[in-house]
């Protein structure tokens, strides 16, 4: 199973959750929507079209419409769409088409002490003799 696409394809419906809320499932198109947001509806669409997995995905899309900064909820969406990968045959070409098509997964590294990443949530030193630190504040 292909990790970054299936952090590529949360990531994309967590956007789209996160701006439209409940209303994620609906059908239509606000004209001035981000691409990340357009790219997040086209794999929703993708992910909910076989009728086994349309109600379970929904729910997850919902909770985390709710609540997009909860990560408990991220991570059920996540599993939801691990599982209806690996249940679905055509579907992991399908979504990494669409992830393609977007640009979305695609980075280049290269050169000496490169890093590439999804999520950082500390520090990435990559230089000589570097001294960090973080302050906890209170």
């Amino acid at each position: 199973m292909d990790n970054s696409m299936i952090d590529g394809v949360v990531s994309a419906v967590t956007a789209a959750a996160a701006t439209y809320g409940r209303n994620v499932l609906g059908h239509g198109e606000v004209a001035a929507e981000e691409a990340t947001v357009r790219l997040g509806r086209r794999l929703l669409e993708r992910l909910r079209r076989n009728p086994d997995s349309d109600a379970q995905m929904s729910r997850a899309v919902l909770a985390v419409a709710d609540d997009p900064a909860d990560e408990d909820y991220t991570a059920v969406l996540r599993a939801k769409v691990e599982k209806a990968l690996g249940r679905e045959d055509g579907l992991a070409d399908d979504l990494a088409a669409l992830l393609a098509e977007s640009g979305v997964g695609r980075a280049t590294v290269s050169g000496d002490r490169s890093v590439r990443m999804t999520t950082n949530h500390g520090i990435v030193s990559l230089g000589d003799n570097v001294r960090n630190s973080i302050a906890n504040p209170g």
